[in-house]
């Protein structure tokens, strides 16, 4: 792979850092160094704020139905990359490339569905307190924002951004983790190849804290939008709240999920194992604990367990549909025992995984297999803090009412998943769990169509729906004396 292919994005250029310093991207599957990106200096971020702050007169004055037009030839294009861009994907993230393919599709979904919307953003006209008076409310976009991404689903939440902002009229500045730059970077490049405006896109990659807080603070620069830890986000929040500027958080997670004795334990063990073992649990909305009545505790426990031990891991290349890759970094691996072993020095009992698995093939891997403890309670570092590891643990409840107490026991707030067949149940729990998005009977978290509010420490605004859009740009009431 020729490493020089990776340059900062501004305007329309491919860059290198203005000091020339250069940053190694390494694969989790085995440690080696897969392609270097610039180390962009403070210098390279203001000229991507200039290069947003230029193009955002002429891309904001177009109407909503000229850049609708431009963004879907755009993501049209960026189709025809995905192959090659998913590749990036699996290579620096760990995920499997089947998986990391069909991200980069679903990321031009969310972007067409935000080019869409803009077209719909209605104004309205008030009735006055005299006739001599017109009161019309517009909206404008808010002006150049910066995109701050995690390493998870590297893509994919970039486009809940980049949908809403690039549609309303923004121009952007992305800088993604260093973690996983090459696939944002990519994905942010084929959109310019594909017809976006110069300097309407542009990306940067360098270390968070070098580019993080100029970015936050930059005169030019009128929104931060922010995916990551919720640490992290209280301090975005703080460094722009000088300033007044627009921000959302899309923060972690503690996600708990409820499974009542007359749940459909099949269908609760399956999306159980889904969204707490996929991606290798490396999602803010996968499920961290889980609650089950006792009467059906060890069946749902076996049932997950069959699961678990069925689930293939592997290099994601070499094998595109394999189930689990290696986690995206050591750290996460590391975390990930720690809460284990914390939780079994506890009294918790260990029924799968727990380790890395054996083998030369994951020897120099980041891989760690699909875990489930049994017998955890409240004061274990796995029921309190974000493992964002493929670990389920599970705790016995009796009552319903014991169960939402148990739930709702955490500083987070994202989401919430229960199950159980009983209507009056469905409305109890869906009512009293404190969680921006509760999912009954089912695993299907993010649609395009509904808000991903985080309450508590989860988030700060709004991210996808039409509701999003609003987070891009500003009121503005007009009052005229005729």
């Amino acid at each position: 792979m020729n490493t020089n292919d990776f340059g900062l994005l501004i305007g329309n250029e491919r860059r290198a850092a203005g000091d020339g310093a250069r940053s190694e991207v390494k694969s989790p599957h085995d440690g080696r160094v897969v392609a270097t990106v610039p180390r962009a200096t403070p210098g390279d971020l203001d000229a991507a704020v200039r290069a947003a702050h230029a193009a955002f007169k002429t891309w904001s004055a177009l109407t909503s139905y000229e850049r609708e037009k431009i963004i879907r030839k755009a993501t049209a294009y960026v189709r025809t990359k995905a192959d090659e861009i998913g590749r990036l994907m699996a290579l620096e993230q760990g995920k499997p490339l089947a998986q990391s393919v069909s991200e980069i599709g679903g990321s031009c979904d969310t972007i067409d569905y935000y080019a869409a919307e803009g077209v719909r953003i209605e104004g309205f006209t008030n009735p006055t307190e005299d006739k001599a008076y017109r009161s019309t409310v517009t909206y404008q976009p808010v002006g150049v924002c910066g995109l701050i991404t995690p390493w998870n689903y590297p893509v994919s939440l970039l486009s809940w951004k980049l949908g809403p902002a690039l549609a309303m009229g923004c121009t952007v500045v992305v800088k993604p983790t260093t973690v996983t730059p090459l696939s944002p970077l990519a994905f942010c490049a084929a959109l310019v190849e594909g017809g976006l405006p110069p300097g309407v896109v542009n990306c940067i990659t360098g270390s968070g804290a070098t580019l993080g807080e100029a970015l936050v603070k930059h005169p030019l620069v009128a929104k931060i939008a922010m995916t990551g830890s919720t640490a992290v986000g209280k301090q975005i929040l703080a460094a722009a709240a000088p300033f007044l500027k627009k921000v959302s958080l899309e923060l972690g997670g503690h996600c708990p999920a409820i499974v009542c004795a007359d749940a459909d334990l099949d269908l609760a063990a399956k999306i159980i194992a889904y969204k707490g073992f996929r991606n290798c649990g490396q999602s803010c909305s996968g499920v961290n604990r889980v609650y089950a009545q006792a009467s059906i505790h060890d069946a749902l426990v076996a049932k997950l367990k069959t699961i678990a031990e069925k689930m293939t891991m592997g290099d994601g290349l070499t094998d595109p549909k394999v189930d689990l890759g290696p986690m995206a970094t050591a750290d996460g691996v590391e975390t990930a025992h720690a809460h284990v072993t914390d939780a079994l020095a506890h009294g918790a009992t260990l029924i799968c995984g727990g380790c890395k698995p054996e083998g030369e093939a994951f020897a120099r891997g980041n891989y760690y297999l699909p875990t489930i403890l049994t017998g955890c309670t409240q004061s274990m570092r796995v029921m309190r803090e974000e493992t964002f590891a493929a670990v389920v643990p599970f705790a016995k409840f009796e009552t319903l009412d014991e169960a939402i107490a148990l739930a709702n026991d955490t500083d987070y707030g994202l989401v919430a998943y229960a199950f159980t067949r009983d209507y009056a149940t469905t409305v109890k729990l869906s009512e009293a769990l404190e969680a921006g998005t509760v999912c009954m009977n089912h695993g299907a978290v993010n649609t395009n169509y509904a808000p991903y509010a985080g309450w508590k420490d989860s988030g700060y605004g709004v991210e996808l729906s039409r509701r999003a859009v609003f987070e891009y740009l500003k009121p503005k009431h007009i009052k005229t004396a005729l």
